[in-house]
């Protein structure tokens, strides 16, 4: 199967294109990256713009059930979980919104 090549004026547009791609790159502002809350605990980051904290852990398990009996089965095991923990001063103290979602079995 013969290989398709790019015509000689696309390969150069896009050539010619990339330096002036790569200076935008530099001129683009650059987002503060995340602030701990050591107050909250390990793993907390403060939300931009407010004085809520947050965390967002998960995990997930694989493996392989092997059934001996009548009929030899094996079965996959797969399970996750996503747990997200969100905690605020207010005047009444503090808040703590906690969501755990889990799929699978065990």
């Amino acid at each position: 199967m013969p290989e398709k090549l790019l015509p000689p004026s696309l390969l150069a547009a896009l050539l010619l294109s990339f330096p002036a791609f790569a200076a935008e790159l530099q001129k683009a502002p650059v987002a503060p990256g995340p602030v701990p809350c050591p107050s909250k605990g390990q793993g907390f980051v403060r939300l931009p713009g407010s004085d809520s904290c947050v965390r967002i852990s998960g995990r997930v398990t694989a493996g392989t059930d092997l059934r001996v009996g009548h009929a030899p089965a094996m079965a996959p095991l797969v399970a996750g979980r996503l747990a997200i923990d969100n905690r605020a001063d207010t005047d009444l103290g503090e808040v703590r919104t906690y969501v755990r979602i889990g799929n699978g079995r065990r």
